[in-house]
């Protein structure tokens, strides 16, 4: 646990836990046995500065997970780019972040339901998902489907294959007037956690590739 930096590693510095506090995005520079040098954090382009001594919160991210560390300030260094160095992190916990997570992402969708006065006629749409989690998706519809109305799904995710799932249609927002467009929230019905952890990996290394790129989420 105590190796968990890496060079060109990117992580939120934070200077409390408040859910409030702002977060500032940084990136491990340099390594010691008893140092570690990190890209000064920028707040509107001017640097953050600390007291010596000043503790904080780091946050990262990589493939096995999230992970939460303390870490003190020590000094600044300026040349040839502007760091803070800091101690090795330490009392680095393991987060577990908040269950069925909504990732804003287009995946192909296939949606069936028997229409309500004629349960063996089967509706089949073709379509994409706005979002999608754990627990439930938003697909694009040019169609509008009731609210409660019972639905088989087909989800296709990279490197997963198909999934399919049931769900329950609890909500519907047409975003134009003048337009034949729904946007329908799918709670998943009885879904097995291997699916739910297919779904789960699958946007977290979609958050984790966004990170590395430099995105804030």
């Amino acid at each position: 646990m105590e190796n968990i930096l890496k060079i060109n590693q990117r992580l939120e510095i934070m200077l409390s836990k408040n859910v409030n506090s702002p977060k500032f995005t940084s990136r491990v520079e340099e390594i010691t046995s008893n140092q570690v040098m990190i890209a000064m954090p920028m707040q509107k382009g001017h640097p953050i500065l600390l007291d010596a001594g000043r503790g904080f919160y780091g946050k990262l991210f990589d493939e096995t997970g999230v992970y939460v560390f303390k870490s003190k300030f020590l000094t600044k260094r300026m040349s040839p780019l502007p760091v803070w160095i800091i101690t090795p992190p330490y009392d680095i916990e393991k987060t577990q972040q908040r269950s069925f997570v909504r990732f804003d992402v287009a995946q192909p969708l296939l949606i069936e339901y028997a229409l309500e006065n004629d349960q063996e006629k089967l509706i089949s749409l073709n379509v994409v998902t706005k979002d999608l989690s754990g627990g439930g998706l938003q697909a694009v519809c040019e169609k509008e489907i009731k609210i409660g109305t019972k639905v088989n799904m087909i989800i296709t995710l990279p490197e997963q294959n198909e999934i399919q799932v049931e769900g329950e249609v609890i909500r519907i927002h047409k975003p134009q007037i003048d337009r034949p467009l729904f946007w329908t929230s799918i709670k998943f019905i009885g879904a097995r956690d291997g699916v739910r952890d297919k779904i789960s990996r699958f946007i977290f290394k979609k958050q984790l590739e966004l990170r590395q790129k430099g995105y804030n989420l």
